[in-house]
This record gives C-alpha cells, sequence and structure tokens, in this order.
C-alpha cells in the first residue's frame, strides 16, 4: 500500500534551523553596543546635568534632571577656576604640539616605510619599544633634562615635549598607511623627475589624510587631558593648562560640584567638537587597513 503524500517528512530548510541563532546572535551584539553607548554617553549626559543644576538641586537631586538651567554656573566657574588663561595656554600647547608631530611624524614614517636603509627594522622595533613606555617612568630625568635645556614653565618646550611623546604611535600608524600605497605611484613620479620631498608632499601625503587625522585626533586627546607632564614641567599659574587649573579648583572649592561639573563641560567641548569636524577622516583611518589589507 503506497504511503500518502501527509506520511513523508517534509523537507526542513537548514536556513529556518539558522535563522533563530543568528537572530540571538544579532541580539547579543546589539545588547552590548548598547551597554557600551549607555556606558560612554551617560557621564557626560549626568556631568551636563549637573552643570545646569544649583547647588541644593543637585544636593537634593543627584540623578535627576534639573529643576531649571542654572547658566550663571558656567560664568562663575570660568571665573573662579581662570578658565580663560588656561584655555589659551591648552590651546597653545596643543597647536603647538600637533604642527611639530605632524611635520616630524610624516617624514619620519615615510622614511621608514619606503626607503631602504641599513638597521631600518632597528629603527622600527625601537619605535614600536618606545610606544610601550609610559611617561611616568621617565619623569625624573625628564625633569632633570627640561631643567637643564631651561624649558621648566616654557608652553614651547612642554609643546616639543608633548610632541615627542606622542612620536612612536604617530610614526607607527603612518608607516602602516605608506606601506598600503602602491610604489607604482613613486616610480612614476621619479621617471617625471620629482624629488622625495615632491613625492611626500604632492603625492603621498594627500594619500594618507586619513592617517594624519587619525595622529592629530589621537595627540589632541592626549594632550588636551594631560595632567601628569603639565604638574611635572609647569609650575607657575600663569603657564598652567586646564587639567592643572580644574585640579586646583576642585581643592579650593570642594563643595561647589555644580560650577566644578560646569567646568568639567567647558573642557569637554573642543575634544567633542574636534571629533565630529573629523570623524569622517577618522573611520577612514579605522578601516583604511581592513579594506587595503
Amino acid at each position: 500500500m503506497a504511503a500518502s503524500r501527509d506520511d513523508v517528512p517534509a523537507r526542513i530548510d537548514p536556513a529556518t534551523l539558522l535563522r533563530p541563532r543568528r537572530l540571538a546572535g544579532l541580539a547579543g551584539v546589539y545588547l552590548a553596543l548598547t551597554v557600551v553607548v549607555v556606558q560612554t554617553l551617560y557621564p557626560l549626559l549626568w556631568v551636563l546635568s549637573g552643570s545646569l543644576k544649583s547647588k541644593q538641586d543637585l544636593i537634593n537631586n543627584v540623578w535627576g534632571p534639573p529643576a531649571s538651567f542654572v547658566l550663571s554656573n558656567y560664568a562663575d566657574a570660568w571665573r573662579i577656576a581662570g578658565m580663560g588663561s588656561r584655555v589659551a595656554n591648552s590651546a597653545m600647547v596643543t597647536a603647538l604640539a600637533l604642527a611639530v608631530l605632524v611635520a616630524a611624524a610624516t617624514p619620519c614614517a615615510y622614511a621608514v616605510s619606503r626607503l631602504r636603509f641599513r638597521g631600518r627594522g632597528l629603527v622600527v622595533a625601537v619605535t614600536v619599544a618606545a610606544m610601550l613606555v609610559p611617561p611616568q617612568v621617565m619623569a625624573i630625568p625628564l625633569f632633570m633634562v627640561a631643567r637643564d635645556l631651561g624649558i621648566i614653565n616654557s608652553r614651547v618646550g612642554v609643546a616639543f615635549i608633548y610632541a615627542a611623546t606622542s612620536l612612536p604611535l604617530s610614526v607607527f600608524i603612518l608607516r602602516s598607511f605608506f606601506l598600503s600605497l602602491p610604489m607604482d605611484l613613486e616610480d612614476a613620479a621619479r621617471i617625471d623627475g620629482a624629488s622625495r620631498l615632491t613625492i611626500l608632499t604632492r603625492i603621498m601625503l594627500p594619500l594618507v589624510r586619513p592617517g594624519v587625522a587619525l595622529i592629530v585626533i589621537f595627540g589632541f586627546i592626549e594632550i588636551w587631558n594631560d595632567f601628569f607632564l603639565a604638574f611635572l614641567l609647569l609650575r607657575e599659574p600663569s603657564v598652567q593648562t586646564i587639567p592643572l587649573g580644574l585640579v586646583a579648583f576642585f581643592q579650593q572649592y570642594d563643595s561647589l560640584w555644580n560650577q566644578y561639573f560646569a567646568a568639567l563641560t567647558i573642557t569637554t567641548l573642543p575634544v567633542i567638537v574636534v571629533f565630529v569636524l573629523m570623524q569622517r577622516q577618522f573611520i577612514a583611518g579605522l578601516t583604511a587597513g581592513a579594506v587595503k589589507g
């Protein structure tokens, strides 16, 4: 007797079995991303909310939104903490350090990636090793060298030191970008009579702009927020940067949390603005290695 069509087991599509697993995996990924976003944004929003509260409102309602916006906290924080001179000092030191960093890291990275010379591998190894040495380890010899050079309490001298401490990572990043470019570009330029400097500035540098954006963003965040080297080398209040001013403000007015949050918000805004303005180059720099191999 022939089996009926209903007795034959239906064929199960493997994609149907894998679909719940894929959905579960995507749900886990989005859950993890949500946790990271909340963990990153909530402290910023909490500080912003606290900067808009009165002192009494902040004490009675620590975690909630402000009952009314107290914008005078920003003016008071700017005046009490002396933010004007310290913002100017930080801007000057950061801009000069980034200019020196880009001017030094670009030819160094081009040399170790394109030129063939004896000891090139050793130079790359020393560069990588220098990335592993924190500035705190070199505090005493760095202070003695700065004292002998007469650059204690010098914003220009501190800017050069910042550029030097950020140089190994910047050279390492730009070297990978130069290595990803084909040699045919340089060969064609050399046939046309272009010099090494012309090739670097006219041909190679525009192609590694995402890498330059990366080192500028990383360097800006590190230099703008640095406390250790500024505390070590800038002793006079007239040349001190923002992190030193925030510490002095908190030590002197530790009960004015709302105004302290306002000062923190003021110092965080430039970092956010720089990242927003350069986010396209930043994302391109992060994904360039994965695309170009």
